[in-house]
């Protein structure tokens, strides 16, 4: 699967201080790179050729296992976890977000989780390229009351058999009276579409803290967070090729994050601390911060 990047942070509607962007960027991708260092190496896998495809596509191949299949629906709940990258504060009643994001994640393609579950192109057409599956995606968020936001979101892999789209609902359980202290908790699911092969679900719970900081005379902000996950993750499969059992696997992660906002363009960045690791980078206007 190769995915389309997003670029750098010059697509940043307006300039937002260099220091702040360099310093969130360089402190999430040294964290990351620790962790991912050994994800991806040499290919050395033997790949499942299709020639009937663009791009690299879900196709289970008879040879999956599984403790493969199990493999794969734990990882797999990871790689498409709905993170909204955003602190514990409500966004207020009425107010609305528009982001493109990308999430990367560290998972290993030569194992038959991977392999035995996608066919590509040709014998040279690997699953991703460096040291981490990439996923880009659309969100929106909005505040439906001054607790309670929701948010939706929508990827869709060019060219090939598969999407992915999911929902979260996320309630402030506290604030203090400066509004800089806040907690919330988070439901989300994620479900993919296009397959004829299997059927895949992600369901997520979410406790976040942050704080608020104003930095540059008040002209800009940024939140740090920290949180905790829950999540229940369902394969099924629907193909002849194999007869392997469903599967459901809850995993806990965590995450460490920042989200800064100068004016209404918003930045964040998040590292998932999981049994994959992940880096996640968000770009988006929204309302002024309070």
């Amino acid at each position: 699967m190769r995915v389309p990047r997003w670029g750098s942070l010059r697509w940043l509607p307006i300039t937002l201080s260099r220091a702040l962007t360099n310093a969130m960027a360089v402190a999430s991708a040294l964290a990351m790179a620790g962790a991912t260092a050994s994800a991806q190496g040499g290919h050395t896998e033997k790949l499942h050729v299709n020639p009937a495809v663009k791009e690299c596509s879900f196709q289970l191949d008879a040879s999956l296992t599984q403790s493969a299949w199990r493999q794969f629906a734990g990882e797999a709940g990871v790689v498409t976890y709905f993170r909204p990258m955003s602190d514990a504060r409500p966004m207020g009643a009425g107010k609305f977000e528009v982001s493109i994001m990308q999430w990367k994640t560290g998972i290993h393609a030569a194992d038959a989780a991977w392999n035995d579950t996608f066919v590509h192109p040709d014998s040279m057409h690997w699953l991703f390229e460096g040291d981490g599956l990439q996923f880009p995606g659309l969100m929106l968020r909005t505040g439906v009351t001054e607790k309670t936001d929701m948010g939706v979101y929508l990827t869709k892999s060019p060219s090939a058999n598969y999407g992915f789209y999911g929902a979260q609902v996320q309630h402030s359980l506290l604030q203090d009276a400066g509004k800089k202290w806040a907690g919330a908790a988070r439901l989300s699911f994620v479900s993919m579409y296009g397959p004829k092969d299997l059927e895949f679900t992600v369901y997520g719970l979410d406790l976040v803290a942050s704080r608020k900081y104003a930095v540059f005379s008040k002209r800009a902000f940024v939140s740090p967070y920290a949180g905790v996950s829950t999540s229940l993750s369902r394969a099924h499969e629907k193909t002849p090729a194999v007869n392997l059992a469903d599967e459901s696997v809850l995993r806990a992660q965590g995450m460490v994050g920042a989200a800064a906002q100068f004016s209404r363009a918003k930045l964040a960045v998040e590292y998932g601390l999981a049994s994959v690791p992940s880096l996640s980078i968000k770009i988006g206007v929204g309302p002024r911060s309070n």
